[in-house]
């Protein structure tokens, strides 16, 4: 930290012979002794409460990997095989039986399909389009397209740049409602002036002819060509349009019978509109990413459209699993109910039981099977066991990370403090070298936690709670029994070892005592190793915390950051007195010279007075 003085109406030695500035300095260092020690207690201050935050980001990771230590499937996970993966898959969860399952003759499930009944186009050579709009389509479709008349409002069309063609919302427009209607323009003034419109499809556009006052639109795609052009700043007015539209709405059921309903629409339906500059593509990705739960596609080569359920089975009681309704859906795409392909349901025999589902994806027992393929050949072998590696890896892994951290925590409070090597200020630090500050700081850092009772007792807490036995229902009640130890190696300091044959042996053949033991969820003597240990991390965490806080904490938080804050008081207050202080030395030292300087003058005035 720095601090100033006043250096105006100083008068150095000139009249004294004394270096009056490198005498102050020299004052004023001996001065600014006791700062420099405020200085370094706040560095050393601070550096505690980072040492602190770092430890406590240990015990934080720790306390994080405790949560799936505490899960049943870190213990009694289960692996499937199958003998014919092509045909059968299945997993299961941690608490299914180990135990074989028989899968034979199946008949997988599928899905409900309804296909146009025929060609959608008239002319085999000029198929229709699904890149191109339907309003484009329309004369291709066999049945052609029955619109339906919404009307909308075109918003203000704002003139950016001086040109004479623009584009309405939406296209499709319904050519017979714009017959003797005009299109506003406003002027940057504000000045209107009506144009007529001329109607007319693409095909018209080349060959119409557009008067000064009279605007074409294009029924087809919306644009507008006006007879001249619009200047920068103009306003197109907006107004109502009559624009052609087709409306239908699908059905569909869930695996109860039920149908699915819309949640965004008050009557429940799955209802569709487009207008006509929509594509055959978007219209069907639309369907297809809705929640109907139907797939739709245009097939080319056949010039069909194919709609099919999502969902495998019979969905319906033998009844259609898609009902359509709208023209368009009938008609044009000629979807017929009747004719659907409809879905049928996954039937197999497992363990001798003949059953049926739905899906071809389904859970019994704990065990979730996927039939792949129908078969009544050699019947499938899906064998359930205890994942021990699995298992195993997750503890030592955990086990690896305790020791890490413990052996971490065990150096921060047995490190060597070096109190000779103070935490240099920045004033010293412009007096060596980089590599000299480095080896210095290696030194004044060493320490900081040393005999620190929050680590150490958190340290001795967790030791404990290894130590302890679980009293419990289940068949192991502390960790010897299951293979895990406590080093014997002193230096080692608490670090545990496993034996993997025991610990192996216990997951295999009773794991759910062993998640028993390390995740009993009571209180008491009962309470699971990984519980308590949790309890432990997570108080000395906050033990930490009262002290350094953690980084979003404000000073006033936590003891340490109260300290900083008092220091900056300290060392605030100090610098004011060092100030006046040396304020004080340059009036003593300038009234000196002044007092000098008056007694030469006199001296000299009497010189010259004897020698007259």
């Amino acid at each position: 930290m720095a601090y100033s003085v006043n250096t105006s109406n100083r008068i150095t030695g000139l009249a004294s012979g004394i270096d009056t500035e490198s005498m102050v300095k020299e004052l004023m260092a001996a001065e600014r002794k006791p700062l420099d020690k405020m200085e370094q207690d706040q560095i050393w201050t601070s550096w505690r409460r980072d040492a602190y935050r770092d430890m406590n980001k240990l015990f934080y990771d720790l306390d994080q990997q405790i949560l799936d230590m505490k899960l049943q499937r870190t213990y009694n996970g289960k692996s499937v095989t199958s003998t014919n993966d092509t045909l059968v898959t299945a997993t299961a969860s941690a608490s299914s039986s180990s135990i074989s399952h028989t899968i034979e003759d199946v008949t997988i499930a599928t899905a409900a399909r309804n296909v146009s009944q025929s060609s959608l186009s008239t002319d085999a050579g000029d198929k229709i389009d699904p890149s191109q709009s339907l309003w484009m389509n329309q004369g291709k479709f066999s049945n052609g397209i029955t619109w339906e008349t919404e009307t909308y409002t075109n918003e203000d069309i704002t003139v950016s740049q001086e040109t004479a063609t623009f584009k309405l919302a939406k296209g499709a427009l319904n050519e017979a409602s714009l017959g003797g209607k005009t299109i506003d323009v406003a002027d940057s003034d504000g000045n209107l002036t009506s144009y007529d419109i001329v109607a007319g499809s693409t095909a018209d556009l080349d060959t119409a002819t557009i008067g000064a006052n009279q605007v074409f639109v294009n029924v087809d795609d919306g644009t507008l060509k006006f007879g001249s052009k619009l200047s920068a700043g103009s306003t197109i007015k907006g107004q109502d349009y009559d624009h052609q539209v087709i409306n239908f709405s699908i059905t569909t059921f869930d695996q109860d019978g039920n149908p699915i309903n819309d949640s965004s629409n008050a009557d429940g339906d799955f209802d569709f509109s487009f207008d006509g500059t929509t594509t055959m593509n978007q219209m069907l990705n639309k369907i297809t990413n809705s929640n109907v739960g139907v797939s739709a596609f245009y097939d080319e080569h056949n010039d069909v459209v194919s709609l099919q359920r999502t969902e495998t089975g019979d969905l319906n009681n033998g009844n259609a699993g898609m009902a359509f309704s709208g023209s368009f859906l009938t008609d044009t795409l000629q979807l017929n109910e009747a004719n659907e392909i409809k879905g049928t349901d996954a039937t197999f025999t497992i363990d001798g039981l003949t059953t049926k589902r739905h899906s071809n994806t389904f859970t019994i027992s704990d065990v979730t099977y996927t039939l792949n393929k129908s078969f009544n050949s050699e019947p499938v072998q899906v064998n359930v066991q205890n994942d021990v590696e699995t298992s195993f890896d997750k503890i030592k892994s955990f086990v690896e990370n305790y020791n890490t951290m413990i052996e971490k925590v065990n150096e921060a409070v047995q490190e060597t403090r070096y109190r000779d090597y103070k935490p240099l200020t920045d004033t010293q630090k412009k007096e060596l070298s980089e590599k000299e500050i480095e080896l210095w700081e290696e030194k004044s850092k060493s320490g900081l936690l040393k005999g620190d009772s929050i680590l150490s007792n958190g340290l001795s807490n967790m030791r404990s709670n290894w130590y302890a036995n679980v009293d419990n229902s289940s068949n192991f009640s502390s960790l010897i029994e299951v293979g895990i130890t406590t080093s014997s190696d002193y230096t080692d300091r608490g670090k545990l070892e496993i034996d993997e044959d025991k610990l192996k042996a216990a997951l295999r053949e009773d794991p759910d005592s062993v998640h028993k033991l390390f995740s009993n969820n009571v209180e008491g003597s009962g309470r699971g190793i990984m519980n308590r240990l949790e309890d432990s991390i997570e108080g000395t965490i906050n033990r930490v915390e009262e002290r350094a806080g953690k980084a979003s904490s404000t000073p006033q938080q936590y003891t340490l950051g109260r300290q900083l804050d008092q220091m900056d008081d300290q060392i605030s207050d100090f610098e004011d007195r060092l100030v006046q202080t040396e304020n004080r030395y340059w009036r003593q030292f300038t009234q000196m010279e002044k007092m000098i300087q008056q007694m030469n003058s006199q001296s000299n005035y009497l010189m010259q007075q004897f020698s007259g």
